[in-house]
């Protein structure tokens, strides 16, 4: 039986996004980025000039058009991308924040090359009824990515958005570059005794982060396993509010953080248990996938799409969010069981592996691509 093979052209991406700062969204976008580049595809990122985003891309080797973008700009803002998409040949429009995706799918739709318009939606963040965002996700946009079920099921039944023009794809994770190893030796860098017990986490500092709720738990902990260090890696906003409550509780000795830190997977190595303590707005957070597929049993809030990933007793420990007798509870269960530790570590890579992999991401988000704009996968 003779089968034909539908060949693929590689296509031209644009990726827009309007946001200075750098997070979760931000570090999906140059994964995204890299992964299909690596595919045989032309990336182009439209970024803010001097943002964050515009220098992690440009050490990635991505290509960055430049647009200022801001609010009374948007005409011009419009013509600078209708330029881009002339210039660079764009096939597909993938817009991540609010302004870029009002400015890039406006000139998606009056641009002469008709590129596909993809709108990636990354957050549960409670989104205003309006005519304009109606306009925003069901008029402007030919699909909508979203990082997992929560926010795909919050499109279609708060805001009305066909269900056949959402599609869910979680972010991936390197399951090659995050997978259990031994512990390095922590003495130089992390000045830490060896023989003690680290809980972390890692996060943006954020708000909706919960980690307030975690240093609170810590206390708990601490007061039942004095040995025990709570380590909150990353940077943001809330430091200052979180080192003063550090303060506040006495707990200046037991819980650290440690700033923005690059090599992960050797931070997620030092952890005996995983928290990832959210309080909301979150999709499936990009750290929380780390840590499974480093086989770190996890505890997690029960909000957002953080339930598809960690089924309680099976990939980790599911609490309430806000709760810090609760999560300091979960804590200590598995701090006392190393069987289940190691029963759950074992299941969440299995899951992330099956369902969470970058290869995975990429293929889903090229197959919708492809699919978009010739009908096909």
């Amino acid at each position: 039986m003779h089968v034909e093979v539908v060949s693929r052209p590689p296509l031209h991406i644009l990726h827009t996004e309007s946001s200075l700062g750098l997070g979760g969204q931000e570090l999906r976008i140059v994964a995204e980025a890299q992964g299909l580049r690596a595919r045989g595809h032309a990336v182009v990122l439209a970024v803010q000039p001097s943002s964050q985003l515009a220098r992690l891309a440009r050490q990635a080797g991505i290509a960055v058009e430049e647009i200022r973008m801001s609010p009374e700009r948007l005409p011009a803002i419009i013509a600078d991308f209708l330029r881009a998409i002339r210039h660079h040949r764009v096939d597909v429009i993938n817009t991540h924040g609010s302004l870029d995706s009002w400015a890039a799918s406006i000139a998606g739709r009056l641009s002469a090359r008709k590129p596909v318009i993809v709108r990636s939606r990354h957050k549960t963040t409670p989104i205003a009824p309006s005519w304009r965002h109606r306009v925003l996700y069901r008029s402007l946009p030919h699909a909508i990515v979203t990082t997992g079920e929560a926010v795909r099921r919050h499109l279609v039944e708060e805001h009305g958005v066909p269900s056949e023009r959402v599609v869910s794809i979680p972010t991936g994770v390197d399951v090659r570059r995050f997978v259990r190893h031994g512990h390095p030796d922590r003495s130089s860098e992390h000045g830490e005794d060896n023989e003690e017990t680290i809980v972390g986490t890692v996060a943006f500092l954020r708000d909706y982060k919960g980690l307030d709720v975690l240093i609170a738990a810590a206390r708990e902990i601490v007061a039942v396993h004095p040995h025990v260090k709570v380590w909150i890696i990353g940077e943001g906003p809330e430091r200052g509010r979180l080192e003063r409550m550090i303060d506040d509780l006495g707990l200046e000795k037991h819980v650290k953080l440690w700033g923005h830190r690059t090599e992960i997977p050797q931070w997620l190595s030092c952890m005996k248990v995983f928290v990832m303590p959210s309080t909301g707005a979150e999709g499936v957070p990009q750290a929380l996938t780390q840590a499974l597929a480093m086989e770190r049993p996890v505890v997690a809030s029960s909000v957002g799409g953080i339930p598809e990933v960690v089924e309680h007793g099976l990939t980790g420990l599911l609490v309430p969010p806000n709760d810090p007798n609760r999560l300091a509870k979960a804590v200590l269960l598995l701090l006392g069981n190393p069987v289940l530790r190691d029963r759950l570590g074992r299941a969440g890579r299995r899951r992330v592996v099956e369902e969470y992999s970058l290869t995975r991401m990429l293929e889903k988000t090229e197959e919708l691509y492809y699919r978009l704009l010739y009908g096909h996968g």
